[in-house]
């Protein structure tokens, strides 16, 4: 907004000192905005020259805020900002000046901004109807759940507010309250039977149905031009999953209006999304020539130029695709473990992907973001639009805080689940089913029980199953996100336990046919879903119940056990890190106990209870790579060469970029385990790490070669030690070996 110099600010301060400050601003009304309402009118009405015209009449006012008006219609940006600065200095306690220069600020991109005039604008007119819908409509966009209750409340300053009730039937149906939606969208045409993005959320409601409507026909019929409506249903279908369906609206929004540039942006992004990079960068690069410079489209289009710097590998059924950066220590890992996953699917869901699967691994976690959302700062480490998957490389995260190949299971288990139901899956089944397929894949992946999750089983704080979706969508604190996905992981945990796989799969069918979470429960389950909520409490009371119940004793345990280890009295670490253990579930708090109580006993010198302890640390999601480490050692130095391979192989999931040893020391375990086709890919690893000694690694692959019978590769790679150290001996002794049968012949 206004730029003030250091100065400036001191000599306001100084001016303000001397005279006296009124405890309450009185609002004012500087202009008749009304003139400048009926030029938006007229736009919105598709009459593009009249509204034009109207707007260039503004230009002709006295008062420098309709000039802004004036300005910003005819698309003269820079002007229309000048223009409410000089409007705000003559009007500082007009809170629609405010008002709509922040709106000015959402139109160019800046929402920050935008979100502070507009509450200035409510701090001097707190019941300024057209600022709280203007700060909800801002707030909406960031799924934030306050934007209900503003519209809500600017519904009621003035009842007249049509807009407000359409904002309110979109938030419902955003959050999946159909019945809401349609309840404020018929207040909305009652108050003004021409509210088209009422109609518009009546007509999407039924095609999210799959059913006919005519609401966009009778929305054509009052402005033929009226792409937003059809912008609007693209947005619903997005936020359903239902991407392909989304890009044919969007596509439908922008023959009717080709100027409506966000809708070019979202059909670019969600192309983006299903695997189509040439048609999304034809899409955003027409939007921002246009001066559509959103961060969406800006971000988007810088991640398109960043794609020169990423390597696809083919496997069957499809490809991942790696920054050359880490591709050639990441290839070996990833390839296995999507063919791993997708085996493991075909065969659970008994069906296949309709398309070749795509997996993009990125290294930069905003550049993740950006392929996401298109915007920076998304919290999710991975994402599934059905056959392309994307997600964080391990390099994007630090070591002992993600678990990539959990994130892979997780989402391409959604790629399955998705595709079979037709994209019509409800949020917590499909997020429940990745929950559960994670610990499937292997009981120590997962995330361990939070204190927050206890506490919330503790208070009976989850939501029922009918309601689940709401707190993924638009959830009412930031802790109910993950709660929702606790709650949904246990839900499919005990239909799994409880009726099978084959139950599962029937359900995803029968929401491919379009039936709802109460008829599907009802269907397969013969539970009401109040009396499904009932036993799904009981299962994770009995899991958890304990732990919830003595939480406070628990988390005492842990904080003693820590003291008493800091303090190096060893016993009493010991004796208070076995009483947190004792009897709870091995996911609940307890990697820290483990952790403890293996650091004691190894400081009593017993490396034989430190090593079963670490191993326990291991089994209850501990992460830490050096714990690991340590356990290796252990292991090793126990005579367990392959419970130290398990140990590193958990590092390979958590931490393998960057880290020469570790792939080193698992290429060499495997080789004594006689495992060659294992030893391979983590030779491979070692050199692609840029090692200390790339002739030792060059030997490593060698030796793992000669014992898959492969001597003409294990000669090449020889060659390239002795090429790097011809004094080489063991390299020397190794190639002459191999050349010595043949001279035989």
């Amino acid at each position: 907004m206004m730029k003030v110099s250091l100065l400036g600010l001191l000599t306001i301060g100084i001016v303000l000192s001397q005279v006296p400050v009124p405890k309450k601003r009185i609002a004012t009304v500087s202009y008749d905005h009304k003139k400048a309402t009926a030029c938006w009118d007229l736009r919105r009405a598709g009459d593009s020259m009249a509204a034009t015209s109207c707007f260039v009449s503004l230009l002709n006012e006295s008062s420098p805020a309709l000039k802004a008006e004036g300005h910003w219609g005819t698309g003269r940006f820079e002007e229309a900002m000048a223009a409410f600065e000089q409007a705000l200095k003559m009007y500082p306690d007009d809170p629609m000046v405010r008002v709509r220069f922040g709106l000015l600020f959402e139109a160019r991109f800046n929402r920050a901004e935008a979100v502070k005039l507009i509450s200035e604008g409510l701090d001097i007119d707190k019941t300024n109807p057209t600022g709280m819908l203007a700060l909800a409509r801002l707030l909406s966009r960031g799924f934030d759940s306050k934007a209900m209750d503003l519209a809500k409340a600017a519904a009621e300053a003035d009842p007249g507010l049509y807009e407000a009730r359409e904002l309110m039937a979109q938030l419902a149906l955003e959050n999946s309250d159909e019945a809401k939606a349609i309840e404020e969208a018929n207040k909305a045409l009652t108050i003004e039977p021409k509210a088209l993005n009422a109609m518009a959320t009546l007509g999407t409601i039924e095609l999210l149905k799959n059913k006919p409507t005519d609401y966009f026909d009778r929305i054509l019929a009052i402005n033929p031009k009226y792409g937003d409506a059809w912008y609007w249903a693209g947005h619903h279908f997005v936020l359903n999953r239902r991407y392909e369906e989304a890009i044919g609206y969007y596509r439908r929004a922008i023959a009717l209006k080709p100027d409506l540039w966000i809708a070019r942006e979202q059909l670019g992004i969600n192309l983006m999304r299903i695997g189509k990079p040439a048609e999304a960068r034809e899409q955003l690069e027409l939007a921002y020539n246009n001066q559509h410079h959103s961060n969406e489209v800006v971000n988007s289009l810088r991640l398109m130029d960043s794609y020169k710097n990423f390597e696809s590998f083919k496997f069957e059924g499809g490809e991942v695709r790696l920054h050359k950066k880490e591709a050639n220590v990441l290839r070996p890992y990833f390839a296995e473990e999507v063919m791993r996953a997708r085996k493991t699917y075909e065969a659970k869901y008994k069906m296949k992907l309709n398309a070749d699967l795509e997996v993009e691994v990125y290294p930069d976690h905003e550049d993740f973001a950006v392929r996401t959302l298109g915007m920076p700062g998304l919290g999710a480490t991975g994402v599934s639009f059905g056959p392309v998957v994307a997600m964080d490389s391990p390099s994007a995260r630090k070591g002992g805080d993600y678990h990539w190949a959990s994130t892979l299971w997780h989402e391409l288990s959604h790629s399955y689940i998705l595709v079979m139901s037709k994209f019509l899956v409800p949020r917590w089944f499909t997020e429940g089913i990745s929950v559960h397929e994670e610990t499937q894949a292997s009981p120590e992946w997962g995330d361990p029980v939070e204190p927050v999750v206890l506490t919330a089983l503790k208070d009976k704080k989850f939501l029922p199953v009918a309601d689940l979706d709401s707190g993924f969508v638009r959830p009412k604190d930031p802790m109910q996100v993950g709660l929702s996905y606790f709650q949904a992981g246990q839900a499919l945990d005990w239909i799994v336990k409880n009726y099978g796989q084959d139950t599962v799969n029937a359900m995803v069918k029968s929401f491919a046919e379009r039936k709802t979470t109460p008829q599907v429960i009802e269907e397969h389950l013969k539970l009401s879903p109040k009396e499904f909520d009932a036993k799904l409490l009981d299962f994770i009371q009995s899991r958890y119940g304990k732990a919830a119940d003595n939480l406070k004793d628990l988390r005492a345990a842990l904080a003693s056990a820590d003291k008493a280890l800091k303090a190096k009295d060893y016993d009493r670490a010991i004796a208070e890190a076995q009483r947190a253990v004792q009897g709870y579930p091995s996911t609940a708090l307890l990697y820290t106990a483990y952790e403890t109580l293996g650091n004691a006993w190894l400081a009593k010198g017993d490396k034989q209870k430190a090593r079963l302890a670490f191993r326990e640390y291991a089994k209850a999601s501990g992460l830490e790579p050096e714990t690991l480490k340590l356990l290796a050692k252990l292991e090793e130095e126990g005579g367990d060469k392959a419970m130290a391979v398990a140990a590193l192989q958990r590092l390979i999931y958590i931490a393998p970029v960057g880290d020469e040893d570790l792939h080193r020391k698992l290429g060499e375990y495997y080789l004594d385990l006689k495992q060659p086709d294992r030893a391979l890919p983590a030779f491979w690893a070692q050199l692609a790490s840029k090692p200390v000694d790339p002739a030792g690694a060059y030997y490593n692959l060698a030796r793992s070669y000669v014992a898959l019978s492969r001597p003409q590769d294990a000669q090449e790679a020889l060659f390239q030690a002795l090429e790097l150290a011809p004094g080489f001996k063991p390299a020397q002794k190794l190639l002459l070996e191999l050349e010595t049968p043949k001279s035989k012949d």
